[in-house]
């Protein structure tokens, strides 16, 4: 069931009630990753609300079911993740990308707690709203940088998912890796100066 979007005044400012939805969404989620720092995916509803500080229902008003807080948790998760590191040039985007990955509270309580969880967000699926952003952002990091091999790159991070690595090994991938990606062929002058997409 889709998730009714935040009330927006019509200046793009939020309303009181946009800025309340908002205020709980974020409670609802740090009480979620909370949650699953403790208990893996196999929270209640009752747990989040708890660890939110929320009444279930207002739980309920945001959330249907455990599985889309779960997987607002993922995106949310995710969003962070990008944001720390659009900025950054490749080999550092990468570098700090694995670190997220090998070093995230949640991803070590999946490993401790529910290892089949695990797995599957190991496994590259461009169709779910998770790696979507992620091969998103991936494209457009190797489209600033010149290069392509999003498979490639997105292949590596899941690897990491399952068997996350130190900085030193890290550093070790990541030199290879921007070795190993190909630089993206200039057709024309128009190539040259037609901006990345996603830039």
């Amino acid at each position: 069931m889709p998730i009714a979007p935040e009330p927006v005044r019509a200046d793009g400012t939020r309303s009181r009630a946009g800025n309340a939805m908002l205020r709980s969404r974020t409670a609802i989620l740090d009480g979620a990753r909370r949650a699953v720092e403790v208990s893996g995916t196999k929270i209640t509803m009752a747990q989040v609300a708890a660890a939110a500080g929320v009444a279930k229902a207002t739980l309920y008003n945001h959330f249907r079911a455990r599985d889309q807080v779960l997987l607002a948790l993922m995106v949310d998760e995710i969003d962070r993740a990008v944001a720390a590191i659009a900025h950054l040039e490749l080999a550092d985007a990468l570098t700090q990308a694995a670190l997220l990955v090998s070093e995230h509270p949640l991803l070590e309580a999946l490993a401790a707690e529910d290892t089949a969880t695990l797995a599957a967000l190991a496994r590259v699926d461009v169709r779910s709203d998770g790696w979507i952003r992620v091969a998103e952002a991936t494209e457009s990091l190797l489209n600033r940088s010149g290069r392509w091999g999003t498979p490639t790159v997105l292949r590596w991070l899941s690897s990491l998912v399952i068997a996350p690595a130190d900085e030193r090994d890290i550093a070790a991938d990541v030199e290879v890796l921007v070795a190993g990606l190909p630089f993206r062929p200039v057709d024309s002058i128009s190539d040259v100066l037609r901006p990345a997409k996603g830039a």
